[in-house]
């Protein structure tokens, strides 16, 4: 691989660029923000703590051969990570941009044994097709949309949380990375949205984000059944990077305090009379 692989689009400029990670690998830079680092001799290397957040909660994951949906795709790190603890996986990825996909894939390439479908689109579109075709199979649905520092409104709203629940299959859990940072009102707002549907969740960030003094990732995990939020706190207590950020899980009332307004899809217009 050339030591820094560039993509310039007119949206955005993405980086490879190398040696970010205390055991080597590549870090995917979008405009300058790390979005995902990757080890393509050791997809278990998870750099990212909010990565490592999420691992926490795929650990717990029931069965050899779980189904995977993936809004947005990044690095690819996850899917990678998951094939390597299941490499029995069903997986889709989901991303907006085909020349980011393409770049990453072409400079670190997914494991030739993987069953990882990486399809072009929307996330919401997407979602949306695969409600309409009443795909209610999937064992776990990672929502990680970004358009630069911001979640796009449509992938915040009631109706696509929604949408997303009713892809789940029984026991299947969502995961969302929502990010504390130009609109901290989201991950509030989120909560609020994904209460109302899936009424186990639990919260996964530092406990400065958590508690609104650093903007921040929260990991937001939910599902029809109980969470073992004990094996996923005990992942975390073990894991030094976890415990360097100062993790937390909340779950219990505190949810609700942290809950703000449930987003709503803008109403369509009326033909004027």
């Amino acid at each position: 691989m050339e030591s820094q692989p560039t993509l310039e689009t007119a949206e955005f400029r993405a980086e490879l660029q190398p040696e970010r990670g205390s055991n080597g690998g590549y870090s995917l830079v979008i405009d300058g923000v790390t979005q995902s680092h990757v080890n393509p001799d050791d997809p278990r290397d998870l750099q990212l703590p909010y990565v490592r957040r999420i691992a926490a909660v795929l650990g717990a994951l029931p069965g050899e051969a779980p189904a995977v949906l993936h809004l947005g795709a990044g690095g690819l790190t996850l899917p990678r990570y998951l094939h390597a603890i299941h490499p029995f996986a069903r997986q889709r990825v989901v991303e907006l941009h085909p020349e980011l996909l393409d770049f990453v894939t072409t400079h670190l390439p997914l494991p030739a044994d993987a069953r990882i479908e990486l399809a072009i689109g929307d996330a919401r579109a997407e979602v949306q097709r695969l409600a309409v075709e009443g795909d209610a199979a999937w064992d776990l649905v990672l929502v990680d949309v970004f358009a630069g520092g911001a979640v796009p409104r449509h992938v915040t709203t009631g109706e696509f949380f929604a949408e997303l629940a009713s892809l789940l299959a029984p026991g299947g859990v969502l995961i969302v990375n929502c990010l504390n940072g130009a609109e901290p009102e989201v991950t509030g707002d989120t909560i609020a949205a994904v209460l109302e549907l899936l009424p186990h969740l639990l919260l996964i960030g530092s406990e400065a984000v958590l508690g609104g003094m650093t903007p921040g990732n929260t990991i937001i995990v939910a599902s029809r059944h109980a969470l073992d939020a004990e094996s996923i706190a005990q992942w975390l207590g073990t894991d030094p990077l976890s415990m360097a950020t100062g993790t937390t899980v909340v779950d219990g009332p505190m949810l609700e305090e942290l809950a703000g307004t449930v987003r709503h899809d803008a109403a369509p217009e009326l033909p004027a009379s």
